[in-house]
């Protein structure tokens, strides 16, 4: 019998780009990464069980802050987990792309110093040091957005994820005060749409898109995922080539490992 090859979901952005939404068919990317992952932080530490945890490899499924965040780092240079900007995008395009699923998008909201949610308070405190070495400014009513931020392995007693998050020369701060608590439950914003977002108060959470089309940025809870989660992928063409079986290089100020991982997609191209 003729194996079925499941059809990706895909929108063509540009004449340069597309975006497609990770399926089945990526089974063997998902469980290599799982793999390279345990070899990098330890299969049997908490930073393991963090970053993979409510992971569906098998069916590909499932998100979460740091899978995706850690999932970034195994892609060639010319594709990228989606970004705020990137779905953005696909909704001013079409906005019944993200029906029927729920998308993660590996970046955080930093609005105080101080937590509700106790699990977040080791993470938080230290992500704030950093923060405030580099002068931003943040409130509940001017609240950061945070991307590329680096996953490093922490054995503290007192830290319930395993991993800190660490600032670097890949990461991104800018204040959106989309996200601010008083817009909570109301339409922002969004491309050249609006769209409703639900928004916490507090501290730090994730952000995410609804299988209903809201944007949500209330939980707190980053090693979680929604049953019907799933992640889009950008992929930019007509970059320069790049040997993908090829080694990832990494430079000592970065926290990224050797790799022989070849991203392959099925129905991509």
């Amino acid at each position: 019998m003729a194996k079925r090859i499941q059809k990706r979901k895909q929108i063509r952005l540009t004449e340069n780009s597309i975006a497609g939404v990770l399926n089945k068919e990526d089974k063997e990317f998902y469980q290599e990464v799982k793999r390279k992952t345990a070899e990098k932080f330890g299969e049997n530490s908490l930073a393991y069980r963090t970053i993979t945890n409510e992971i569906d490899t098998e069916n590909v499924k499932g998100f979460q802050f740091f899978w995706n965040t850690n999932l970034g780092l195994y892609l060639p240079k010319n594709k990228n987990i989606v970004s705020l900007e990137d779905v953005e995008a696909i909704n001013d395009l079409d906005e019944k792309f993200f029906t029927g699923f729920s998308s993660g998008i590996p970046e955080i909201i930093l609005k105080t110093e101080k937590t509700s949610y106790d699990k977040n308070r080791y993470i938080l405190g230290n992500l704030v040091k950093q923060i405030n070495e580099h002068k931003y400014e943040f409130g509940s009513e001017n609240p950061l957005r945070i991307s590329g931020l680096e996953l490093v392995k922490d054995e503290n007693s007192k830290n319930e994820y395993g991993l800190l998050l660490k600032i670097g020369n890949d990461t991104k701060v800018t204040n959106d005060k989309r996200f601010v608590y008083s817009n909570d439950g109301k339409s922002i914003q969004f491309g050249e749409k609006q769209k409703r977002i639900l928004t916490g108060k507090d501290g730090l959470s994730g952000i995410y898109l609804s299988e209903k089309g809201n944007l949500y940025s209330w939980s707190e809870v980053l090693d979680s995922t929604i049953t019907n989660g799933r992640v889009v992928l950008k992929e930019v063409r007509g970059v320069a080539p790049e040997n993908y079986s090829e080694k990832i290089k990494v430079s000592q100020k970065d926290s990224r490992e050797k790799s022989n991982l070849i991203f392959r997609v099925e129905g991509y191209s």
